[in-house]
């Protein structure tokens, strides 16, 4: 049993190594470059912003638009059919803002075709996407005005908790944003969000292809970024927190499922390569390590039970260590370990619901008929 847990460390911190932390430290290099030719003008860019009752949760944004040091042209929010007050409340809120409101007709739902309405209408050369639900700092724009001018910018969005176990929920997603930050260094990003994206309007006209992904309600940002690779325009991404915008982790149990369960959905309706590839490795090497806990618990062999957690523990917190240094997230790193512990029960009751439960969106289901 030894030479197999060796063996199988040997395996698992190679192959993490080299994509999360050589990767990590290229990636790091290449944004290095990305500051020295001709700048963004924030003069050239529509931020928007697609809604759907938000009304407890667009103030932070709200209040991050108002006290920035500097301002891009003009703020499009986009109105998904909301029954609350979010309209008003931006109304009342912003100050000294370029901004405007437009509605979804009924014949437009969902936040695909909000923002396609809303993209329809900018004139600016860059369209940045972000959430209604996001904040951020007071030099964000001014950061994003020292990048050089490239087709796609993936940036970064953080969540952030509020209470201790809500630590949790940002772990997986800062482990598998680590991952497509050195992806990114040695090959190309897998992922992205919606949530914090910019690109040029004239190539998303260019490469969208809405008619081959309309029918899934969210993921947006990830087709996207596929028409753009599949069409070899410039993709960056971009890992320093000062171009972050941040989010509230999920405010439930279930409301972390249902998200988790979204995405592994988007994922596996890609039909990206690598994507796939990296998917069928990670089962193999988590199923693997489920094998050895399994049986080790079996034989009440404690001692290498221990260890099978101890040193896979380690090895994950030094290899994202340096990611979760630059965003920012220390203590969320120190959670590792609890972490840890609970990845098995969380990776059983994923692939448990995968079969037998359907999340739903804003209140929508995520497939929509074709």
């Amino acid at each position: 049993m030894t030479v197999f847990i060796l063996i199988f460390f040997i395996l698992y911190g190679s192959l993490l190594g080299a994509i999360a932390f050589i990767g990590f430290f290229k990636q790091k290099r290449k944004e290095n470059e990305y500051q020295r030719g001709e700048r963004i003008d924030l003069c050239e860019i529509t931020v928007l912003i697609p809604f759907r009752n938000e009304e407890h949760r667009i103030l932070a944004l709200l209040d991050s638009i108002n006290t920035s040091n500097v301002l891009p042209k003009n703020f499009v929010f986009i109105d998904d059919h909301s029954s609350d007050n979010t309209i008003e409340l931006i109304h009342q809120q912003l100050k000294n803002v370029t901004y405007q409101v437009v509605s979804l007709s009924k014949e437009l739902t969902g936040k695909k075709k909000a923002l396609r309405f809303a993209i329809e209408q900018v004139e600016t050369e860059y369209v940045l996407t972000i959430d209604a639900d996001v904040f951020f700092e007071s030099n964000y724009f001014e950061s994003i005005s020292k990048l050089e001018k490239s087709e796609m910018y993936i940036l970064p969005a953080i969540m952030v908790a509020k209470k201790p176990f809500e630590y949790l929920y940002e772990v997986d997603l800062i482990l598998v944003n680590a991952l497509n930050a050195g992806l990114a260094g040695i090959l190309r990003p897998i992922i992205c969000s919606g949530a914090n994206l910019l690109y040029k309007k004239e190539t998303f006209d260019e490469v969208d292809d809405f008619s081959s992904h309309g029918h899934m309600a969210s993921g947006d940002d990830t087709y996207l970024l596929r028409d753009f690779r599949e069409n070899g325009k410039e993709v960056r991404l971009i890992s320093d927190a000062k171009f972050a915008i941040k989010t509230e982790t999920p405010q439930s149990f279930r409301e972390f499922i249902d998200q988790r369960l979204r995405w592994i959905g988007k994922t596996g309706d890609l039909k990206d390569n690598l994507s796939s590839s990296l998917a069928v490795l990670q089962t193999i090497l988590t199923f693997t390590f489920f094998l050895a806990l399994i049986y080790t618990a079996s034989k009440s062999d404690w001692r290498n039970l221990a260890i099978l957690l101890g040193v896979k523990t380690v090895i994950d917190m030094f290899i994202f260590s340096p990611y979760f240094f630059r965003i920012k997230r220390k203590i969320t790193w120190a959670v590792i370990p609890i972490y840890e512990l609970l990845f098995p029960i969380y990776s059983l009751l994923i692939l448990l619901l995968v079969f037998v439960y359907k999340p739903t969106w804003k209140g929508r289901q995520i497939y929509a008929r074709k």
